[in-house]
Formats: structure tokens, sequence, C-alpha cells
């Protein structure tokens, strides 16, 4: 195992993460998944899939007065994310429940649901050795489609559906959610200026059918370094904003 710290923390503290030093590990997606989240004070939030805690505990860091469930289907991930939950002093906000996300169902819907699913389809691609990092990385379109399906169940009518997902992969999730959640914004990630995105942040509700892109978050500069607007978001707990482009 391996701690890692991240951002400004709960109780004004850095957030602290132990994880696998192989198999499933946070990236920065799973902190930019958390800062692409509309949440408010008050309100409830659920992680589907929450590994080891990363995104909730970023979450609850930028939003103080959340309540946010993490759940987690694989054992040893979910006792990794209480412990992570305790040792940042999180347990009065945050919990994680060991179960099949497809077969959870709460007392009541949540304000948010936020998830950073497995990116590759198993039908197109072969998966890694290790087997935690396997069931954390590989998914196909049908298992896909279950989960979309399944945070539709789990947001309120008024909620929000938060994804960070492959560039590639786009108009798959907008084919899923447009049924369920129609409007829709997408902020493609993209590596440098000029380099096409590999990841997208989507977030989806119910209203208007629109798909709007807005506009890109760059994420390196020329030499390589993080440009101010991701290093806001990796170090100071910025918000991301789906701003519509011109």
């Amino acid at each position: 195992m391996q701690q890692d710290t991240t951002q400004d923390g709960l109780l004004n503290k850095r957030v602290t993460v132990e994880q696998p030093t192989k198999g499933f590990r946070i990236a920065i997606d799973t902190i930019f998944l958390a800062a692409a989240v509309p949440a408010r004070a008050g309100q409830r939030v659920l992680d589907m899939g929450c590994g080891v805690g990363g995104a909730l505990l970023c979450l609850a860091a930028r939003v103080p007065g959340l309540s946010i469930d993490g759940i987690e289907v694989q054992p040893e991930l979910a006792q990794l994310c209480q412990s992570n939950i305790l040792r940042n002093q999180g347990g009065d906000c945050l919990r994680v429940i060991e179960h099949d996300v497809l077969t959870y169902t709460p007392p009541h819907p949540y304000d948010h649901v936020m998830m950073n699913p497995p990116y590759h389809d198993a039908a197109r691609h072969d998966g890694p050795d290790n087997p935690q990092k396997l069931r954390a990385h590989m998914i196909d379109n049908a298992d896909m489609q279950a989960w979309i399906e399944k945070a539709d169940q789990l947001a309120g009518d008024k909620g929000t559906i938060t994804i960070i997902h492959r560039a590639d992969r786009q108009d798959e999730l907008v084919e899923m959610l447009s049924p369920r959640r129609p409007d829709i914004r997408i902020i493609p990630l993209l590596p440098k200026v000029g380099v096409e995105p590999k990841r997208i942040i989507i977030r989806a509700q119910k209203g208007g059918a629109c798909v709007t892109i807005c506009q890109p978050l760059v994420l390196h500069q020329a030499d390589g370094k993080y440009t101010t607007e991701a290093d806001t978001v990796l170090r100071d707990v910025a918000a991301i904003g789906f701003i519509a482009t011109l």
C-alpha cells in the first residue's frame, strides 16, 4: 500500500489517501470529476464505484456540509475507502457502502451522482493482468448502459449526473444519457492547446433537450507544466464551470 497527499482537504488539512501500490490507483481524472459536480452544502451526493474514496474526499474538501456516499463492490477497495474517510476525519459526512452499484437501492434519491466508470470497452481492448485493475478499467457497452440507467434512477428529478470518460466515447455516452437526462453539457479536457481531447466531463440533467459543448479545459502548457486553470483545480480546490462557448 502507498499513501499519497492531494489538494487542500477536509477541516483545512491535506487529503491523505492510502491506495494499492499496484492495481487501482487515483489519477487526476478523479480530482477533475469532483471539481465538476455542482453540489451545495446540505445536499446528498453519490459516487458510483468510489474505489479508495479519492473523488468523494476531494468533493468534501471543496464543498463543506455535504453528505456523500460511495458505493464500491471490491471489498479491499471499500475497506481502504473507509480507512481514508476516517484518516481525513470525514466520518460525520462521508460513508462507503460495500455493494454492487447496480443493485443498490437507497431510501431517498441523491441531488448529484458522479462516476468515473471503467474506460475500456471489453469488446475492443485486452484487459490488464491485475484482476483489481481489470475490474476497474474494463466494461462492455451493455454494462455501461446499465450504469447510466442506474445513475438516472439514483438521481432525483432535479439532480445531475456527472461523468468523466474517454473523449472517443462521447457519442455513445450522449446516446445513453439523452433519453433520460437530455440537457447535456460537455467539457473537453485538452492535453495541450491544439491537441485533441483524450477525456471529457459530461453533466446531464432533466430539462431542455440540448447538447452543449462548453469551453475546453487545457491541462498542460507547452513545457509540460500544468496550466493555471488546471493547477487551481488540482491544488487549490477550485470548481470547474460548464461555460458555453460563444
